[in-house]
């Protein structure tokens, strides 16, 4: 006799919802891509955070450091300007960042320094003395 398989391919019914709701979040994702491009590694004693932020002004962009995290935000307004002559086409809208970015191990944010260079930011943040450690010396008695 045969066996009846009720949601086919031999899958239970959570993987044919794990099926949809994953074909519909794929059809929808180029039409609500909101990240921001992140690169985060380590160099020597400093963690580096590159942030791309193309179009947005530097004096608009609030960076808060603290010792397991960076907090970037800034909101850039575009506004039409008035042009003589035929306009065939003109877009303005405004354009948002709001990103954290959890770091992996602790830094000290007094030391942290930012710089921001063809659209990217560069955050540098020395890694904290306590994690960075201290070599003890080894007296013989």
């Amino acid at each position: 006799m045969r066996q009846l398989i009720p949601f086919g391919r031999g899958m239970g019914i959570f993987d044919e919802m794990d099926d949809l709701f994953r074909g519909f979040s794929d059809a929808i994702r180029p039409m609500t891509r909101r990240y921001v491009p992140v690169d985060l590694y380590e160099e020597n004693d400093e963690v580096i955070v590159n942030i791309d932020a193309p179009g947005f002004d530097p004096s608009q962009i609030e960076i808060k450091t603290y010792s397991d995290r960076v907090n970037v935000s800034s909101k850039v307004e575009e506004k039409a300007e008035e042009e003589s002559g035929k306009t065939w086409y003109m877009r303005r809208g405004e354009r948002a960042m709001n990103l954290c970015v959890t770091l992996p191990t602790e830094v000290d944010p007094e030391r942290s320094q930012a710089s921001f260079k063809n659209g990217v930011i560069s955050l540098r943040l020395p890694k904290s003395k306590a994690v960075q450690g201290r070599v003890l010396e080894l007296k013989q008695e």
